[in-house]
Parts: structure tokens; sequence; C-alpha cells
């Protein structure tokens, strides 16, 4: 009787997935060592945190839609205090109801008018070394996060980096809901003061 005779296969290494696994361990080094590389300033671009200070420029970027934005800045001090002064009988609802529907209504721009408040922004900050300048951006979470972005790469962009600022999410209907705001005045560590509007969500 004849058997026959089973001979095992050679064993060998899979080629595919060691190519794989080699193609993306070069990927995490190249990335890792890019990151490392990276100036201090440009390694805590990509993780914007809220920050607040008194003496700093305090603006409001609020994104409505991709084309609607609501900017409010320390002008709009005078907006507040306008309305408290004409409409102080109104109730204290609604007369915070006044002031943010007027604030509103004075200060949304369209994308282009943004990008020009922005370097306008970035002009002022490149002409005194020392000023400090305070952007807080809140951005829907329906907003393609793209736009803000690009809103971060201008405001970092300055020779003297004075510009800081903070991206936290929030809708404007946040801000019409807030609890008060009202007009406060500050001072800077130089003694300048300012009136700015404080919000209380």
């Amino acid at each position: 009787m004849a058997f026959k005779i089973q001979r095992k296969p050679k064993e060998r290494v899979e080629l595919v997935s060691l190519i794989d696994m080699v193609f993306i361990l070069l990927v995490f080094f190249m990335v890792t060592s890019f990151a490392i590389r990276m100036p201090m300033e440009e390694r805590g671009l990509s993780i914007p945190a809220p920050e607040n200070a008194l003496g700093r420029a305090q603006i409001v970027i609020q994104f409505i839609d991709e084309n609607d934005i609501f900017w409010m800045d320390e002008t709009s001090a005078s907006v507040v205090e306008e309305v408290e002064e004409y409409f102080g009988y109104l109730s204290p609802e609604r007369l915070k109801n006044k002031i943010i529907n007027d604030l509103i209504a004075q200060n949304r721009v369209s994308l282009e008018v943004l990008n020009e408040k922005i370097n306008n922004l970035r002009m002022r900050a490149g002409q005194d070394p020392f000023a400090r300048f305070f952007v807080l951006i809140r951005c829907p979470n329906h907003i393609p996060y793209f736009q803000v972005i690009d809103v971060i790469t201008k405001l970092s962009d300055t020779p003297y980096r004075n510009i800081r600022y903070g991206c936290v999410g929030g809708t404007l209907n946040q801000i019409r809901e807030c609890r008060r705001i009202y007009t406060v005045v500050e001072e800077d560590a130089q003694g300048n003061r300012r009136k700015n509007i404080r919000i209380d969500l």
C-alpha cells in the first residue's frame, strides 16, 4: 500500500503586513519628530484655551453661520451705556433683551467685514509691542472648523505675538439667554482705565 507523504509548507514572512507596519511606524516617527522641532509658540497653536485678564481689549467673535458673525469689542460698551441711560425704566429682563438686540443689530457682520476687522486688529497689535489683546472665539457645532482655524491663523500671525485667543463652543442664543450684561471699568498694569462689557452666562 502506498502512502502519500505530506510536505509541510514553508513558513514565510507576510511581506504585505510587514510593509504596512513599517510605513505606519515611519509616518508616526516623522510626525512626532516634526512636533518636537516646532517652536513653543506653535506647539500651543492647535489647542486654544480661554483666558481672561484685566486690561486687554476684550473681543468676542461669535459665529452664527458660515457667513454671519457677531463681533463685539470695547467700543460696544457705549451701546450698553446708551441703552441703560434711555431705557433704564425697563425691568431688568427687558433691559437686558434691549441691550443684546441693539448690540446684535449694530455688530452683526459678514465674513468679509470680519476679515477687515481682524486685519485692523493685527495692524494695531503690530504698532505696539507692549499692547496686549485677547479674542474669544465662540463657534456652534454646525460651523466647519476650518473657518475657525482661518481666524486663529490670522490672529497668530503678528510680529510681536501679542494677540491671545481662546476658542470655545457656543451659540448666539446662549448670549441672548445670559443672566446679565453690563459695563465695567477695568484698569491695566500701566494704570489705564477702560470700559468693557461683562456678560454673565
